[in-house]
């Protein structure tokens, strides 16, 4: 019983085997700036479609709401660029998110410096559906030491997301 208590001290004063830092993202899309969810914004030009749309929906029989993008000829990246998270190699980053539509789409981080991209795919149903992104860190020169969120639909995909959420995990 006692090395049990002392475990589980050491483990609430070192933060050992925590859960991970839950990322503050708007992931409900509940407070909006403009036509974008607060803390949210396009990637332009590179990963933009201007004949594309982005439109913030309420959830049929729900309080909720859902980011919905459409892209018709270029991949589309929205991101929470409001922050960036300190990270180290190693760290993993779970980014969740309900999703439906059609088409494919990505949840993702965005890496800092350089500006780089891990991705994770996943195809869209007409039926809301969890989608889970485990993205881990990796060795890289130069080191990888920040990374905010992002969400994608692929050319000729819509989807919605919501429910986004994200934590950096040691």
């Amino acid at each position: 019983m006692r090395i049990l208590l002392l475990v589980a001290t050491m483990v609430s004063l070192n933060g050992f085997l925590s859960a991970g830092e839950v990322l503050d993202i708007n992931g409900s899309f509940n407070e909006l700036k403009g036509r974008f969810p607060a803390g949210w914004g396009p990637n332009k030009p590179a990963h933009w479609d201007d004949e594309g749309t982005i439109a913030v929906n309420p959830i049929d029989g729900t309080e909720k709401q859902a980011l919905q993008v459409t892209s018709q000829t270029k991949a589309m990246h929205v991101f929470y660029g409001k922050n960036k998270w300190p990270v180290l190699t190693g760290d993993q980053c779970v980014i969740k998110a309900m999703v439906k539509g059609k088409g494919e789409g990505e949840l993702g981080i965005y890496t800092y410096p350089g500006g780089g991209l891990i991705k994770k795919p996943f195809q869209a149903t007409e039926e809301w559906t969890e989608f889970v992104a485990e993205v881990t860190i990796p060795k890289s020169k130069p080191e990888i030491d920040e990374i905010c969120i992002v969400i994608m639909a692929s050319p000729g995909a819509s989807i919605e997301f919501s429910d986004v959420t994200a934590e950096i995990v040691k």
